[in-house]
């Protein structure tokens, strides 16, 4: 039973469906990908390997979502040789491997990303429950993970859904512009599925941790020149540029290429010119670069055991040298004290919150000592001191 809808023998090659220097254009970025993807993603891995300090409950998250890059950059080699010879030579059974590793890969990624967002979510908005993420816990979820990223793309070779050339007859994917009913519900469930929630949960947890990183930082009430301030100011900048990033890396990486799956999923696919196609496709195929670009950047921990790990000891060892130098200019220059709290400094109060008739109050000690495990900061928790309902507000 023929897999496809169509063969490349029903395919006239002669005609084009893109512009020619497009198909080059496109295999260039292909090769960048496949080149800097397994270098970067590997490199990163044994960085891990290397370093038992780093293999935290979060960083095995990390650690499967960097599997689910190498896996992405290798097979993008297919797809890159296509678009430089202008046609798909390998076959039909190459094409349905191709679309279901892609896919395959690309789920796994999303889902791996929303379980990042809960993770944080749970350690710095709801610290008293972050000694339940274990490494066995981390562990189970990435097992999660994986089945269910293998379920849903394993559907099509069963009859729900379908894996097909796409229109540029450069690469393969899930046919998202088939009417029949087994292929539209299939197309429909994983897009809510794929996207919709996980987007849903990165944004509900990332808004939440950066309220919560605010209030932290803006509610309390201190001497602005403590060291608590300063850091709790220089860790609310920093979540906050790293939510951006990760947020911007996710969308520019999927939404491109869902938003045209639905387009072809809800309207005519003769309408849709290939090129407008074909670009989602490639843009998505470049998320396994943006990743450990992100994680390298916003984490100074990871940073240095990388340039450790570094083939070119002598080129680690400059870099090394030039992130030490610009973190102690960045750590001998106080930020800016903000004016709410500038009105504030002549009094002094170790706590985040005074206690009140309805709950208890938290002290400053729960927030009060930070690390990096990842692309973003994590909060330790030494000990809390919590106070019961009191009419007087004193410490227990």
């Amino acid at each position: 039973m023929d897999l496809l809808n169509i063969t490349m023998n029903e395919v006239e090659v002669s005609k084009y469906p893109i512009p020619i220097p497009l198909y080059y254009v496109i295999g260039s970025g292909l090769l960048i990908v496949v080149t800097l993807g397994p270098f970067m993603n590997i490199t990163s891995l044994a960085v891990f390997a290397q370093n038992k300090h780093l293999r935290s409950p979060t960083n095995i998250f990390v650690i499967s979502l960097l599997l689910g890059d190498v896996g992405m950059s290798c097979v993008a080699l297919i797809s890159m040789v296509a678009h430089f010879n202008r046609y798909y030579f390998w076959g039909d059974r190459v094409c349905v491997f191709e679309g279901f590793w892609l896919y395959l890969m690309g789920l796994t990624n999303l889902y791996t990303h929303a379980v990042i967002a809960v993770d944080r979510y749970i350690v710095i908005a709801k610290p008293l429950s972050a000694h339940r993420v274990t490494k066995r816990v981390a562990v189970v979820a990435v097992l999660v993970v994986w089945i269910q990223g293998l379920l849903w793309a394993s559907f099509p070779h069963f009859g729900w859904g379908k894996y097909t050339y796409e229109p540029a007859r450069t690469s393969c994917a899930v046919e998202w512009d088939s009417k029949e009913i087994g292929s539209a519900s299939y197309n429909v469930a994983i897009t809510i599925w794929s996207l919709c929630i996980p987007l849903g949960l990165i944004v509900f947890s990332y808004y939440r941790v950066f309220m919560t990183i605010r209030h932290v930082a803006r509610s309390g009430i201190w001497d602005t020149s403590s060291r608590i301030a300063r850091k709790n100011l220089k860790m609310e900048k920093k979540m906050f540029k790293t939510i951006a990033y990760m947020l911007a890396s996710y969308l520019w990486s999927w939404t491109p290429y869902t938003v045209v799956s639905v387009w072809a999923i809800i309207g005519e696919s003769r309408d849709i010119p290939v090129y407008i196609i074909t670009i989602p496709a490639v843009v998505a195929k470049s998320s396994c670069i943006w990743d450990p670009l992100i994680y390298l950047w916003t984490n100074r921990q990871f940073r240095i055991a990388f340039y450790k790990t570094m083939p070119c000891k002598s080129l680690g060892e400059k870099l090394l040298q030039r992130d030490e130098l610009k973190h102690r200019e960045t750590e001998s220059s106080p930020p800016q004290e903000p004016q709410e709290l500038r009105h504030k400094s002549n009094r002094l109060t170790p706590l985040r919150q005074t206690t009140t008739k309805q709950g208890p109050a938290v002290s400053v000690s729960e927030y009060g000592q930070k690390t990096e495990t990842m692309g973003v900061s994590q909060i330790n928790v030494p000990h809390v001191v919590v106070q019961g309902p009191s009419k007087t507000g004193n410490v227990c």
